[in-house]
């Protein structure tokens, strides 16, 4: 069934299947360099991508807002073009967004996000949404986040989730107008410490001091199979989380979930 885009509906049409509507997808992209590989729109089409097909197997309960086209990109702006939103413009964007969807009715969130740097901030919104407001909201990502286990058993690169193999084969299955196919070269690593990061801290790390061209992993081995399958995968993960766990009952009476679902 077609999915509920609110981009190519009216208001008519969408008070038609509002009864039905449980969940608002929001997918969250960003403008931000992908080396020679990919163009500024990568993550926002992805991630709108992504969404429509996760809405077409959830059927008429789930609404697409329009993508976010901006993110939190501060690590890429050594690179000409980039566009990034201060953490707290960000925070408010998505709480006023979820806050006009809450006046309509719908009290459940999915923000699907095509960037990493958004996280940190899609977790202080969701927190903010639960605690302030009484709404239940999640994030995914939608790329190699949710597939690390496909791409690790095809063999992609180990330093990889930008402009690499595996974003570059999404795109290419996704949206390929955003992938420059005569450019595709592997990602210039810079001898830094990037590579030999340790699990348990976080750092803030400039990509134009890890990557000489800004990109990861190796984008020449990409292919649109590869996209496809993983594309699959991120879907139907991405579908039994919404239909299992923000869909599901809070969690309550537990002692290690004292406040309801800890999502």
């Amino acid at each position: 069934m077609a999915a509920v885009m609110l981009e190519s509906i009216s208001w008519p049409e969408l008070s038609e299947v509002m009864s039905g509507i449980e969940v608002a997808i929001i997918p969250t992209g960003s403008c931000e360099q992908h080396g020679p590989n990919q163009t500024f729109t990568t993550d926002t089409e992805r991630a709108r991508a992504v969404a429509r097909l996760v809405a077409e197997r959830l059927e008429q309960r789930v609404l697409v807002c329009p993508t976010v086209p901006y993110g939190v990109s501060p690590h890429h702006m050594g690179y000409p073009g980039t566009i990034t939103l201060r953490v707290e413009t960000y925070i408010s964007l998505l709480t006023d967004v979820c806050l006009s969807l809450r006046r309509h009715g719908i009290e459940r969130i999915l923000f699907l996000n095509g960037h990493g740097g958004n996280r940190h901030c899609l977790g202080v919104v969701c927190a903010k949404l639960y605690h302030e407001h009484g709404m239940r909201s999640a994030f995914s990502g939608v790329g190699a986040d949710v597939s690390a286990d496909f791409w690790d058993s095809v063999g992609a690169s180990e330093i990889r989730g930008h402009a690499c193999e595996a974003e570059v084969s999404q795109s290419l299955y996704l949206a390929p107008q955003v992938v420059r196919e005569d450019r595709l070269a592997p990602g210039r690593i810079i001898d830094c410490r990037y590579g030999r990061r340790v699990a348990w801290g976080e750092y803030f790390w400039p990509f134009h001091e890890i990557t000489a061209n800004g990109a990861l992993g190796d984008a020449t081995k990409a292919s649109a199979e590869l996209g496809e399958r993983a594309t699959e995968l991120v879907v139907q993960r991405v579908v039994e989380f919404v239909t299992g766990t923000l869909l599901g009952k809070p969690d309550r009476g537990r002692p290690d979930a004292p406040n309801g679902p800890g999502i």
